[in-house]
């Protein structure tokens, strides 16, 4: 009996994996445009279920697909302000929980949103479109010219006092990332992102960070020594992102011209989900950040205005 049942389990399972290839054969033949796995033998069951499986993986996306990007037309750049209707209140904010190494440490109130005369500090906006790394026509030269740069001195990423100086730090796949200890007591800086790193930096030393992977969004930074220190980083491996200086305003140098130009804005302290901000005074309605900006023409230079109401980041506080 046992020899019986295991038998017909066997026919059953060739038989399922015929019908399955059956099933392939009559879809490739009525015109799939999907990658045909690189392996179909015949007679063996194990072989039916390898081909079965691997088309399945490529049909739900698990198989990579050749994909085309458009071709730029030259390059151009983007500038702006990002401004802040209306008063944040300064009230939420409060001070660092210092416990520890309080000679060296600062308890003044942390600013999640900073604002100077209006324009936004600490926004980032990122291009979140297709990419071809080290092709010159969507790379411009000065960018091949700094691949692989080190980001160290002036650029790197430092912390005082107890306190990242950067609230968000940005950065390509190819680039090293010196971070530095400007304090007189150890620091650790621990690194959420898909490349991750927990690493120790001793009083007035540095440490380095190469990343392997492009994230979507910015990770965390903190430091494990002294638990309020928070700051994020985000890589990309376009260099189209840039992080708005002290009066809000913002450049983004050598862009791709003749192509769709999809962004993202983000900061720390606004939801995830969908919020509103105003472009060029128009109302666009943003879905994790998401907007899109009309393809430059060769050689323009396009100035934004961004404005966003207080009353936004007061409700996220």
């Amino acid at each position: 009996m046992y020899r019986f049942v295991m038998k017909s389990m066997i026919m059953i399972r060739i038989a399922k994996n015929a019908t399955a290839l059956s099933l392939l054969l009559l879809t490739l033949a009525v015109g799939c445009t999907r990658s045909v796995p690189a392996r179909i033998s015949g007679g063996s069951a194990d072989d039916i279920t390898v081909v079965v499986d691997a088309f399945v993986a490529d049909a739900s996306g698990g198989a990579a697909t050749a994909v085309q990007i458009p071709e730029p037309t030259g390059f151009g750049t983007i500038t702006g302000t990002i401004t802040v209707n209306g008063n944040v209140d300064s009230s939420k904010f409060t001070a660092y929980n210092v416990n520890k190494d309080t000679s060296v440490c600062s308890n003044e109130p942390n600013r999640r949103v900073v604002v100077n005369n209006d324009g936004l500090q600490w926004g980032l906006l990122y291009y979140d479109g297709p990419f071809a790394t080290g092709d010159p026509k969507w790379e411009h030269p000065d960018y091949l010219a700094g691949a692989g740069a080190d980001l160290s001195g002036d650029l790197a990423f430092d912390q005082k006092s107890c306190i990242f100086m950067s609230r968000i730090y940005a950065m390509r796949t190819n680039q090293v990332l010196e971070i530095k200890n400007s304090d007189t007591v150890g620091h650790n800086a621990n690194l959420a992102g898909l490349t991750s790193a927990n690493m120790q930096i001793g009083p007035s030393s540095s440490v380095t960070y190469k990343p392997a992977f492009q994230e979507s969004k910015p990770f965390t930074v903190d430091c494990k020594a002294h638990p309020w220190m928070s700051s994020y980083i985000i890589v990309r491996d376009a260099p189209f992102f840039a992080v708005t200086g002290k009066d809000g305003s913002f450049q983004i140098s050598n862009v791709p011209t003749g192509v769709a130009l999809p962004f993202k804005f983000w900061h720390e302290v606004l939801p995830s989900g969908a919020f509103e901000i105003k472009i060029d005074g128009n109302v666009e309605k943003l879905s994790r950040g998401k907007f899109n900006l009309d393809p430059l023409e060769p050689g323009e230079q396009r100035e934004l205005s961004i404005e966003i109401d207080a009353d936004l980041f007061n409700s996220a506080l």
